[in-house]
């Protein structure tokens, strides 16, 4: 008990110290040192974590590198990470300064999608999607009614309201202009596109791995997509071959070589082969990761199991996420804020590094 205090007022105590030296009434922090590039290499590997109400930013040995400021806080991409406090949004380095005031999605192949409105105050006010570069310039166009983040060197935009996505290069030029309903991002070097009513996938050049049968259809993951026939979804591989028939009510993409499944109300898991690996006895379920996965129980309680099924962690929570950093954000029944612990369950503090 007195070793937790001892963290505890620590953590209190360092958290005002970075306040006061480093922060103004916004909360950002505006120190005009530069952030040396060993910093920005490093901030690749630095997450959000929720401690109380607000998130800071921990590095792999779960030590806070970054306060609790954000009220919403992204990955660091290119150094770089979007986060809001109150009304103020924007990009921070790895210092914690706001570099660029735009807000937006995180960096992906180095540009950011940001939106602007002609009113913030209107709900319905025209947008102007755009990408922007690590320096916050706008690289490429402002006129765009929707943009997608790049993937894998493309990126799907609608140019205006009569609808239509087509895929742009990074210099801007059109890639796959096929005007597709919907078009998501590329995955695995294909995307999801839809054209009528019907859904399928295509490679770079535009190229249709299949016809367009089915009435869903979900990004590739590990190799393999989740399709929907009717009302039920199956998998296929990345040669268009059907690998497990449409048989589930609802599936998730595959992670760690298992994939969830949902069928009569309750959720199993399914191997690449589309064998039975954890019959489905759970009220709902999360991806594996990091050889665990959260599953709710009837009685609506959280709890992790392994890979064979076998809890790791009983059920006793009100709310769990998945691994990360060998940590998972958890909410005990009753409870005013959420809370870290490690895969054997014991609580994990954050100390300032």
């Amino acid at each position: 008990m007195k070793k937790g205090w001892l963290k505890a007022v620590m953590a209190v105590f360092a958290f005002m110290l970075l306040l006061a030296v480093g922060c103004r009434e916004d909360g950002f922090r505006h120190s005009p040192d530069p952030v040396e590039a060993a910093d920005t290499l490093r901030s690749k590997d630095w997450r959000p974590v929720l401690i109380g109400s607000s998130y800071g930013y921990a590095n792999r040995d779960n030590r806070l590198v970054l306060p609790p400021l954000y009220d919403e806080a992204g990955y660091f991409s290119g150094g770089l990470a979007s986060v809001r406090i109150g009304e103020k949004t924007g990009y921070i380095d790895a210092s914690g300064k706001r570099v660029i005031l735009k807000s937006g999605s995180d960096f992906h192949d180095g540009l950011a999608v940001v939106v602007e409105k002609a009113d913030e105050h209107v709900t319905d006010a025209d947008e102007h999607w755009s990408y922007i570069n690590t320096k916050g310039e706008v690289v490429l166009r402002t006129d765009f009614y929707r943009a997608h983040s790049f993937s894998e060197g493309l990126a799907a935009v609608m140019p205006d309201e009569s609808g239509g996505f087509m895929f742009i290069d990074k210099s801007g030029n059109i890639a796959i202009d096929g005007e597709y309903g919907y078009a998501g991002d590329f995955q695995e070097g294909y995307a999801v596109v839809m054209i009528g009513q019907k859904w399928g996938f295509i490679d770079k050049k535009g190229e249709p791995l299949t016809d367009f049968d089915y009435d869903a259809a979900r990004d590739f993951v590990e190799g393999k997509a989740a399709v929907l026939t009717g009302d039920q979804w199956g998998f296929i591989d990345k040669s268009g071959r059907e690998i497990i028939l449409p048989q589930y009510d609802d599936v998730g993409p595959f992670s760690e070589g298992l994939a969830k499944f949902k069928l009569s109300g309750k959720w199993g898991f399914v191997d690449a082969s589309g064998n039975l690996r954890i019959r489905p006895e759970f009220m709902y379920a999360r991806s594996f990761s990091e050889g665990l996965a959260a599953v709710q129980d009837v009685n609506g309680l959280w709890g992790y199991i392994d890979d064979s099924g076998s809890y790791r962690i009983k059920p006793q929570y009100e709310a769990a996420f998945g691994s990360e950093n060998r940590t998972m954000l958890i909410k005990r029944p009753g409870a005013a804020e959420y809370e870290y612990v490690d895969q054997s369950g014991n609580r994990v503090y954050f100390l300032y590094e």
